[in-house]
C-alpha cells in the first residue's frame, strides 16, 4: 500500500483530512499514533469545518514539522521550514486547480455537514497531499514508499 493509498484509506475509515495525511506517515514519525490523531483532529473541514485551509494541507504541514527536527528559534531553520511549506502548498494548489482553501476546493460541493457528498473529492485531496509529503520529505527515488496496511479498529 502506498502512502497516498494509506491516506485515502484513513479517510474512508472515518478520519478527517488532516488526520488521514498525518496517520499515513505515523510509522515514520517520532510521535505515538494516539497523539497524532488528537493533535490533527481540529484541522478537519478546513479547521473545524470553517472551510479555511484544507485539512489535507494542514496535515502536510504537520508532517513537515514532525519529520525533521526544526529549530524554529534559529532563523535559518525557520525560514527553511516556511520555504518548504510554501513549496508544498504551491504543488498542492497546482494539482488541485489553484487553491489550498477548503471552500474553494469544494466550491461545487454542498456546504455544511453533508460529509458523504464530499468524500470522493476529499479522499482525492488527501492522496495528493500524501504524495507531495512523500516526494518532498521521504523521497527514496523509487516512487511511493510502502507502509503498513491499515488496521481497522
Amino acid at each position: 500500500m502506498t502512502r497516498a493509498e494509506r491516506a485515502e484509506a484513513n479517510f474512508t475509515a472515518g478520519y478527517n483530512c488532516a488526520q488521514s495525511v498525518v496517520l499515513a506517515f505515523a510509522d515514520l514519525l517520532d510521535v505515538d499514533e494516539e497523539t497524532l490523531k488528537a493533535v490533527s483532529a481540529p484541522f478537519g473541514g478546513g479547521m473545524g469545518r470553517l472551510r479555511e485551509v484544507c485539512g489535507a494541507v494542514s496535515g502536510m504541514f504537520m508532517v513537515a514539522g514532525l519529520a525533521r527536527k526544526w529549530d524554529t528559534l534559529e532563523r535559518g531553520s525557520k525560514n527553511a521550514l516556511y520555504a518548504l511549506e510554501r513549496e508544498m502548498a504551491a504543488m498542492f494548489a497546482e494539482q488541485t486547480g489553484g487553491s489550498i482553501v477548503c471552500r474553494e476546493l469544494l466550491a461545487t460541493r454542498p456546504h455544511g455537514d453533508e460529509h458523504n457528498s464530499l468524500k470522493p473529492k476529499c479522499r482525492e485531496l488527501v492522496g495528493i497531499a500524501a504524495r507531495i509529503v512523500e516526494e518532498k520529505l521521504f523521497a527514496t527515488g523509487e516512487g511511493d514508499a510502502t507502509c503498513p496496511p491499515v488496521v481497522e479498529e
